[in-house]
């Protein structure tokens, strides 16, 4: 129903109520001629306005205003039920009916039954034998009787048709209200009716979306069920049991095969893994034959440790050129390390300067070290060490540069020129040669030797024979994580303890006295220092070779050794009268050999010095 119907039918009511409070103010005590029609018949019912009024309060009750549609007026009544309805105007009528016939239709109560007008008219009928003047006064007032009986009942006849249109109107205004009150009605149950259909069709809707909530879930459920069964299924029978990536650290080694299998099968590597370079921050594929079928899997090799190294103290004249790596030292990493500087020292003034040096792997993680340089003005020149006589053979290249080593005051690493000019090498004969050494700041050292050319001899072993033999050795008695100094002493007991000592040797060449040493395990001083000359050569410990200068009683070959800590004698040949030369100094060695007719004199001009105290490096 839509608003302006609720308005129509709550103004109705409205103006029927004002309508018999209005009547009820001016005392007339009911509303004659209030009618309405009422059911096929169309009987018209007159009702007293408090019966009215009362009947139409129990008729109407408030509706459930939640029930009201969107949009519809709120304060409306609607009948309880026809019924009801019909009993209350019938009863209301029946009770009107009844004060009519008592009361009269005047609404004037009657005496000895007869109406008031009645008995008026019998008063004015006259009586004979009246006198004139009476006759006039009652002809005059039987005049005014006549105009009084006249308006009277004129004017109760315009009452009476005005209470009956009074009637009238209030009686279409309630069969309107009745007829609105009927189409709420229907409206009402057409709205709840629609609302009942709405309701099931959402708890269909609702029940049906449950449903197939239910159906999602279980059948979602058995689809990861099965998913989860075909991946196991598949992993365990049918995957690559190979892992398409490995992932090691940089520097790892001895690799086994579970590393790069993803579950428990027969394989091995097809790939030589001691090949297989780990120093280095990248890719390698690797292939394995896994249940009788080769994969490939990528080794992937990474640096997560940041490097370390100490600090050096460097000298440096004014202005001089210095890079990063001269002040660090025993650098440790798995991989290459860069060296920078922080900042870029001022070397600008004499002093010492604090240097900070960033060191930078191949994994990208870094490390800082601080250190000192010393700012000087250089006037000292570079030294040379290790010029001694050489021997070559006509044919052979000749290496002038293997034995010298050159160190400066500030520059760790000099320039030295070789002159050999006066050489031929391919003649017999002694040839003088000449080194010149330079520094940074312009100083200059320089020294002479001589070289012997001469053929070779049919047995000549060469170099790379022997330094296989000597890696031999080597693999047996030293380890990776053994130091310089270690190794050194490992060598010279190995000397002492596997070769014998007997007066005569081939001396032809340094490498035929080291092969006859591995192969013989037998010589004099030139077997023992060849064989250590070749094994400290492939343990990369430095050496110089020392010939005794004075070679009037005898010959003799050792050899000087830097672990790191300077220079020392190092002779492997064992003495009659006993001793150890393992890392001696100059003054401990040449104190022995005064007591023993001069057995290691030397010149020692030709060779660096070494440290006046005993080696403290481990």
């Amino acid at each position: 129903m839509t608003k302006s119907k609720n308005q129509r039918i709550a103004y109705i009511k409205v103006e029927m109520m004002n309508e018999y409070q209005e009547k009820r103010k001016t005392g007339t005590g009911q509303v004659s001629g209030e009618v309405f029609r009422q059911g096929s018949d169309q009987r018209r019912r007159v009702r007293r306005p408090e019966q009215t009024s009362h009947s139409q309060n129990r008729t109407f009750q408030s509706r459930d205003l939640a029930h009201q549609p969107q949009g519809t007026y709120r304060a409306e009544y609607i009948p309880k039920s026809r019924k009801t309805t019909n009993r209350e105007n019938i009863s209301a009528a029946g009770t009107r009916r009844r004060s009519v016939s008592e009361t009269g239709r005047t609404g004037y109560p009657s005496a000895g039954g007869r109406t008031a007008s009645t008995r008026r008219r019998s008063s004015g009928t006259r009586t004979p034998g009246a006198s004139s003047g009476a006759t006039g006064n009652r002809t005059a007032h039987s005049s005014g009787s006549a105009r009084r009986r006249v308006s009277e009942p004129s004017y109760r006849s315009v009452e009476r048709s005005r209470s009956v249109r009074a009637g009238e109107r209030a009686g279409r205004k309630l069969e309107e209200l009745e007829i609105l009150e009927q189409e709420n009605e229907r409206d009402y149950q057409e709205y709840l009716e629609r609302k009942r259909k709405r309701q099931e069709r959402k708890r269909r809707e609702e029940e049906a979306q449950r449903r197939r909530r239910r159906l999602m879930v279980r059948g979602g459920g058995a689809g990861l069920i099965a998913v989860i069964l075909i991946i196991v299924v598949y992993r365990l029978f049918f995957s690559n049991p190979v892992l398409r990536t490995v992932t090691v650290e940089a520097g790892a080694q001895d690799f086994q095969t579970a590393a790069f299998l993803r579950r428990d099968v027969d394989a091995e590597f097809v790939t030589d893994m001691s090949q297989v370079d780990t120093s280095h921050v990248g890719e390698q594929k690797v292939v394995l034959d896994a249940g009788g079928k080769e994969r490939t899997s990528t080794l992937v090799v990474q640096d997560t440790t940041a490097p370390k190294a100490q600090p050096e103290t460097a000298m440096i004249n004014i202005d001089g050129d210095l890079s990063a790596d001269e002040l660090v030292t025993d650098i440790d990493d798995a991989t290459d390390v860069t060296c920078s500087f922080k900042e870029k020292p001022d070397l600008s003034q004499e002093g010492t300067v604090p240097v900070t040096v960033i060191l930078t792997d191949e994994g990208g993680n870094t490390a800082e070290v601080d250190s000192e340089v010393e700012v000087i003005v250089d006037t000292e020149p570079p030294v040379i060490d290790g010029v001694a006589p050489l021997e070559g053979f006509i044919g052979d290249p000749v290496s002038y540069k293997s034995e010298i080593t050159v160190t400066d005051n500030c520059d760790k690493e000099v320039d030295l020129e070789v002159d050999n000019s006066d050489v031929d090498t391919e003649t017999p004969g002694t040839y003088d040669v000449r080194y010149t050494a330079t520094d940074k700041a312009g100083n200059t050292a320089e020294a002479e030797t001589t070289i012997t050319m001469k053929e070779k001899p049919d047995n000549y072993v060469e170099p790379e024979e022997v330094y296989a033999e000597a890696d031999e050795v080597l693999a047996e008695i030293t380890t990776d994580d053994m130091t310089l100094k270690e190794k050194a002493r490992a060598i010279y007991d190995w000397c002492r303890a596997n070769i014998g000592y007997i007066s005569t040797s081939d001396k032809d060449s340094w490498t035929n006295g080291a092969h006859q040493g591995f192969t013989q395990h037998q010589g004099d001083c030139f077997i023992f220092f060849s064989t250590a000359k070749a094994l400290l050569t492939e343990a990369d410990i430095p050496n110089i070779d020392v010939v005794k200068s004075d070679t009037s009683h005898s010959r003799h070959y050792w050899s000087l050794i830097n672990c790191g800590d300077g220079w020392y004698h190092f002779d492997t040949t064992p003495r009659t009268g006993g001793g150890e030369f393992f890392m001696l100094t100059d003054e401990e060695l040449l104190s022995y050999s005064a007591s023993h007719n001069n057995s290691h004199i030397f010149d020692q001009s030709l060779y660096p010095a070494t440290p006046t105290e005993d080696s403290t490096i481990e």
